[in-house]
């Protein structure tokens, strides 16, 4: 793992709440890094890949020398008897064609740009043992843990990773002032809240939870003020855990011009 670093990146010029332009810009120096300079490849995970076709065309994407844009999830496999199967009865032919995919993409470096989620670093830890890419610049939409740090580095086996950095672009932006966390099924997280249905839905809540640290983080917002709805108690713990954890994360606290 060459260097890592973790840092809170400005929004030069951005209008205050233009989420596409804030979403935009993020892009823009992902694909502009002097590091990444050359053809390049895209690797995004479910959620990215929504938000980079949200404000970049193909046509834009290919301007900026990226030549191949690709999940990095989708040959997950779905855990089925005849699925694996399916894959014995393949494994020939697939060993063949992953040398001749590595041969085909072994001069391209890889921008990744994902979730910070144990699922991604799974994916990731399996494309760095097989170091299909010429090296690897690592984006992460949001706050990236020690833990899953650490666990990116003992991956990356063959040091093919060049940079770790935190780009907050964890939503959806829909137009410059609405945006989206394209969560499902909130409305039931909100009515489990404080009942025994409420840990079936942890997992969503984090995520609406980071959604909003990245709006944040994008945008350069410090509130002072949360104010939530005071008959929702799902309002009232996200509302409090946000500023639990703006209060402890210098990350949140901007410097002023």
């Amino acid at each position: 793992m060459a260097s890592s670093s973790s840092a809170t990146n400005s929004i030069n010029n951005a209008s205050p709440l233009n989420g596409v332009l804030a979403i935009r810009q993020y892009l823009d120096r992902m694909v502009n890094d002097p590091k990444c300079l050359g053809m390049k490849a895209f690797l995004l995970d479910a959620a990215t890949t929504q938000i980079v076709s949200a404000v970049y065309s193909q046509t834009e994407i290919l301007s900026k020398q990226v030549y191949l844009v690709t999940r990095m999830d989708k040959s997950g496999d779905d855990g089925s008897n005849e699925n694996a199967q399916q894959q014995q009865a393949l494994s020939s032919r697939d060993n063949n064609s992953n040398n001749n995919n590595k041969a085909e993409v072994g001069h391209l470096k890889a921008i990744c740009f994902c979730r910070p989620t144990p699922a991604n670093i799974d994916h990731l830890g399996r494309e760095l043992q097989q170091g299909r890419f010429q090296e690897y610049h690592l984006f992460f939409s949001g706050i990236l843990t020690s833990g899953l740090l650490r666990l990116l580095a003992e991956s990356d086996v063959k040091e093919r990773i060049q940079q770790v950095q935190e780009f907050y672009a964890d939503f959806l932006p829909i137009n410059e002032d609405l945006w989206t966390l394209q969560s499902r099924h909130s409305l039931v997280m909100t009515t489990a809240a404080g009942t025994s249905w409420a840990p079936k839905y942890a997992t969503q809540y984090e995520r609406n939870l980071q959604g909003l640290q990245s709006m944040l983080l994008a945008l350069k917002k410090q509130p002072s003020c949360i104010r939530y709805a005071g008959s929702s108690p799902c309002a009232e713990e996200l509302a409090k855990d946000l500023h639990d954890a703006i209060q402890a994360d210098d990350i949140f606290h901007f410097r002023r011009p």
